[in-house]
């Protein structure tokens, strides 16, 4: 099989959930080396990683999405660019803060610690909306997401890095104080 591709290796990710949940069931003695190794993965947050991916999802959302969102709406009624932009930057946000929570029910609070400071890190990077992107239309966005980060952290008794991100964003010194 040395010229083959391996059938593992081509699986989507939800594909490859599904084979692991099938061979879990087949091998209970699989669960243990397996529940390890689900704790390694979710132990290694990376703050820089998590913060590039902010800011890119935050970035990257294009800008024409407004046009389907802004403006009159059936049912709903006039919906403002400003008040548009921030729902499309809250849903590109969402698995961000969803990862956050998930991390700290599970305990572990170093982790959790890690993703809130990528995403404070990220949101900072995009504090100053460049034009021709949503952040331009929620010029605000950064500042109060971040914001709603740092409580969420003080309700789930996450300690975050404060002197570190401190050095890295002097701009929300106050936010971390």
């Amino acid at each position: 099989m040395s010229g083959e591709r391996s059938a593992l290796e081509a699986l989507s990710a939800a594909e490859k959930a599904a084979v692991l949940d099938e061979l879990l069931a087949a091998r209970p003695d699989l669960r243990d080396p397996a529940e390890a190794c689900a704790v390694q993965v979710m132990t290694g947050a990376d703050r820089v990683a998590v913060a590039d991916d902010v800011e890119s999802a935050l970035q990257g959302r294009d800008i024409e999405e407004l046009n389907t969102r802004a403006g009159h709406r059936p049912g709903r009624g006039y919906v403002h660019p400003a008040e548009a932009a921030d729902e499309i930057l809250d849903e590109a946000l969402q698995p961000f803060l969803d990862d956050l929570h998930r991390r700290a029910g599970l305990g572990m609070r170093s982790a959790a610690a890690e993703v809130a400071a990528g995403i404070l890190l990220g949101l900072y990077n995009c504090r100053h909306g460049t034009s021709e992107t949503l952040l331009e239309y929620a010029p605000d966005y950064a500042a109060e997401r971040a914001s709603g980060v740092v409580r969420d952290c003080a309700r789930l008794g996450i300690e975050l890095p404060a002197v570190e991100l401190l050095d890295l964003m002097p701009e929300w010194s106050a936010l971390l104080r």
